[in-house]
């Protein structure tokens, strides 16, 4: 039981900081620059959430991919992966396991292709 509230903790901890972000995005159009934008041109694997995710709390989806074609799938997916590893623990995606290893280092791979690819060809 210890275990899944220092998860809880955590997630709440995540949420709250994002709800708030989400907030002060959406209400005052002010948001964090990219550092990598800003410092060499090209656009990050991230470039994009903050306006994905104000575009899909809108029910604009087909705008919400325009900004970031890669995270407009990635970020569900991981929050439906997040409420079953809270809900039920399962082995498979404790921190130690090898599906959970092979699930992040091939998010990483996927962002890191498409962040080369998305400044090659301008999506």
């Amino acid at each position: 039981m210890t275990q899944r509230r220092a998860l809880l903790k955590r997630y709440g901890i995540a949420l709250a900081l994002l709800a708030a972000y989400y907030l002060v995005v959406r209400f005052t159009s002010v948001s964090i620059p990219c550092p990598f934008k800003k410092i060499t041109g090209l656009r990050c694997p991230g470039c994009g959430i903050s306006r994905m995710l104000v575009a899909m709390s809108k029910g604009h989806f087909s705008e919400a991919f325009g900004y970031n074609q890669v995270l407009f799938f990635m970020v569900p997916m991981f929050v439906v992966l997040s409420v079953v590893k809270l809900a039920f623990m399962p082995k498979f995606l404790s921190d130690e396991s090898k599906f959970y290893r092979i699930m992040t280092y091939a998010a990483i791979a996927v962002l890191l292709i498409f962040g080369v690819l998305r400044n090659i060809f301008k999506f």
